[in-house]
Formats: structure tokens, sequence, C-alpha cells
């Protein structure tokens, strides 16, 4: 195999589909509870992330915004969308940097470094901090990576 096809190879391999579920969790266990879910399916190229959310059973006419979760109440926004009257959503994002991949603790402890991709309602941000209120969100339950 010649230089040229193996960097081709390797940078397509980039480009692979991957796919991160959301589920509603219980605040205090971090179980998943019956409710909405969605599934974010991504593309990551270096630190930028594009891809397609779809969520089900979320509250009529209730804006959400898909974020990448950086700790505290820092966020990156992947992009915002309106629920229609049976609770579905579509969220697509083209591009955007979410930053170096963290390690994390918790149920990922010891496992390689990703991010964090959550759906929150828009109303619970202003500007790139989040207002803490995890009943009202979809949680990941593996990293994007």
């Amino acid at each position: 195999m010649d230089k040229k096809t193996a960097s081709t190879a390797k940078d397509s391999s980039k480009l692979i589909t991957k796919n991160v579920e959301l589920f509603k969790k219980n605040p205090e266990t971090w179980k998943i509870i019956s409710g909405p879910r969605g599934q974010y399916s991504y593309k990551l190229v270096g630190t930028k992330i594009s891809g397609i959310f779809n969520g089900y059973g979320l509250a009529d006419g209730i804006a959400y915004t898909l974020v990448s979760y950086k700790g505290g109440d820092k966020i990156v926004v992947l992009g915002t969308g309106m629920a229609n009257v049976r609770g579905d959503l579509q969220i697509i994002n083209d591009l955007v940097d979410v930053g170096t991949a963290q390690a994390w603790t918790g149920d990922y402890m010891g496992q390689p470094a990703g991010y964090k991709i959550w759906l929150v309602p828009a109303a619970n941000i202003a500007g790139e901090k989040l207002a803490w209120h995890p009943n009202l969100f979809l949680f990941e339950t593996s990293l994007a990576r």
C-alpha cells in the first residue's frame, strides 16, 4: 500500500458515524428511568463534532438544546430545536469545536477521555452556562469519542 492510499484509509476512518444514546435518569442513582429518549449519530474529527440528534417523548412545543457538557456549569452548544406535537425533535449540527476530550469520574473512571452529550431545555441555558435541573435533562449512556 502506498503512502497516499494509507493516508486516505486513515482519514476515512475518522468519518465513521457513531451513536450516543440519551435517556432520562434518576439524579440520585443515575439509573435510566422511563420517559423521553434520543440518539445522537455523530462524526468526530479532531475536536470538531457534527451529527443528527433524534429525540422522542419530549414535551410538545418546548425548545431543547443539545450540548457537550464540559463540567461545572460550562457547556458547548451543538444545536437547538423545538419538539413537535408528537414529542419528536430533530437537531442537525455542522462541525462544532467541542475542545479537548476530558477524562471523567464516576461511571467513566478509567475510561478513555470523551465528551458528555446532553439534551436540556433551552430555557436552562444562558450563553455558555447551564442551570442545573437534572430532572428535565436527557443524559448520555456512553461518551462520544
